[in-house]
């Protein structure tokens, strides 16, 4: 086999590997509500694990990103920049293991509930495993092994869904799922090891030669992460303050705001869904536009970039429109009638992911060409402006029914504002701007998908589906009828389809 094709065999199985993560995420986030039976439990759960995937996936990221470039750059030094990875993360994934569980406390506090010290200890061994973990695979993609790779991630999503999901169907609550979450962990650490191992020791590279580059990409992680995941803690605090202002007792109002934490994550894991699928495009832009500005050809890079970003708007709204017209009955389905308040969440908070989608997008765009500080400023807008703006709305409002669409709506300010700031950018840095007439007609369009899919019967979880696929295909017949979408854009869409078969 040529290295060419080992390579793409690679790549496609560690993609394979993504989507059976992401799958088997999904599984967790839609069995989880159901075996533990409470908002409040899973609403619990769902604080405890926004903490711990916002430092896990910063973790993920940069040391992944990092240890792999090291390796990479020098093979005969592959080992020696494995030990030395490794040394550096047990240092890092020591101090945020100390770190959560020290400040366990202090964060039970902000939730009123003194419950969650328990479980924010026992999410605190995950970033430890996490980062040791990751620069074991970073190793692995360094050298490219990627088959290796690919075989570790499926394992720890396996190892790690049948640990939730089965602490949680033999009724240890809340705590059985961050055990098992913490379990799947540890697992596939001693896995990791005995299959990677820890290299030997030799030549060292400055500190300073990891921290430059791990350091942009902590920043924008943990930015973007923050705007995905901080949202509950706000909503659990402000929530919680006005059932103590209202004149509850603090227990009271702690299990009032976890109840409603849970079902605005209920909804919430199906808004995730468009900006989930659409993250491929970031795989495909990001060295298009590197190449592209590497070789000075910028005309070049305004296509790719005018094409991605109108190809990503178009699926990203015949997905969510739908989605969100018949959230009701996709929430009857997924959960029964217990998290049926979720729907308030999922029908505005997926409009929301939309723009977090394309300011991801973007972002890439802007780190392909070379500006990640741009990236990470327009993040931190996003998440300054999620955290002010469920604080500002939900109080303003109070508590009453409609108090989950408003924290939804709060949220995707959030994405909004990073997306505009981040589209400045673009212009800045490569004389371009998103498709703003595009992105005008997938709103429309969207108005119609949304309206067919709500008007559709769904007093039963089944009709979801129905409901889904007569909306869909209403925003691409109102697409076609703005003339956004054309007889071309099918040919096109053939040809590729043959090319690739060929």
């Amino acid at each position: 086999m040529s290295a060419a094709a080992g390579t793409g065999r690679g790549l496609a199985l560690i993609t394979l590997a993504k989507l059976y993560f992401i799958l088997t995420g999904f599984v967790v986030q839609v069995g989880l509500p159901r075996l533990l039976g409470s908002p409040t439990a899973f609403g619990q759960y769902s604080l405890v694990m926004s903490i711990a995937s916002v430092v896990n996936n910063v973790l993920i990221a940069a040391t992944v990103q990092s240890v792999s470039k090291r390796v990479s750059e020098d093979e005969a030094l592959a080992s020696a920049r494995l030990r030395q990875g490794l040394t550096l993360q047990l240092f890092v994934g020591v101090g945020l293991a100390l770190g959560l569980t020290a400040l366990a406390p202090l964060l039970a506090d902000i939730a009123y509930d003194e419950e969650l010290t328990k479980l924010l200890r026992i999410a605190a061994i995950v970033p430890l495993c996490y980062a040791l973990y990751a620069a074991l695979v970073g190793s692995l993609n360094g050298r490219r092994m990627f088959l290796h790779q690919a075989g570790l991630d499926i394992t720890f999503s396996t190892v790690r869904t049948f640990a939730i999901l089965g602490a949680a169907a033999l009724g240890f609550g809340a705590a059985g799922a961050i055990s098992g979450f913490a379990f799947g962990a540890l697992t596939i650490l001693i896995v990791a090891l005995f299959v990677v191992g820890i290299g030997r020791a030799g030549e060292k590279l400055p500190v300073r030669t990891w921290v430059s580059f791990l350091l942009p990409i902590v920043l924008f992680q943990t930015m973007l992460n923050g705007t995905l995941l901080l949202d509950v803690w706000v909503l659990n605090n402000t929530v919680a303050q006005l059932g103590i202002e209202a004149g509850l007792d603090v227990a009271a109002a702690a299990e009032r705001a976890t109840h409603y934490v849970g079902l605005y994550k209920a909804g919430q894991n199906f808004a995730f869904v468009p900006y989930q699928i659409i993250l491929a495009v970031t795989f495909v832009v990001f060295p298009l536009v590197s190449r592209a500005t590497a070789s000075g050809d910028i005309a070049a890079a305004r296509i790719a970039i005018h094409n991605a970003l109108r190809f990503s708007a178009i699926v990203l709204f015949a997905l969510a429109a739908p989605i969100s017209g018949a959230a009701e009955g996709l929430m009857r389905m997924a959960y029964g009638t217990t998290f049926l308040g979720g729907a308030d969440t999922l029908r505005v908070l997926v409009f929301g992911e939309v723009g977090l989608a394309l300011f991801v997008i973007i972002a890439t765009i802007l780190s392909g060409a070379g500006k990640p500080a741009a990236s990470a400023w327009s993040a931190l807008v996003g998440l300054v402006v999620v955290l002010t703006a469920i604080r500002m709305l939900v109080r303003t409002v109070g508590l009453h029914q409609g108090v989950l669409s408003v924290a939804a709506a709060a949220t995707s300010l959030g994405p909004l504002a990073a997306l505009i700031v981040s589209s400045f950018a673009l212009r800045v840095v490569m004389g371009v701007l998103p498709p703003l007439l595009t992105f005008a007609r997938c709103i429309g369009a969207a108005a119609v998908g949304y309206s067919v899919a709500h008007v559709m019967p769904q007093s039963t979880g089944w009709m979801a589906p129905i409901a889904m696929v007569a909306g869909g295909l209403s925003y691409l017949l109102a697409l076609v009828l703005l003339q956004e979408l054309k007889k071309h854009d099918l040919d096109e869409l053939i040809g590729a389809l043959k090319k690739r078969k060929a």
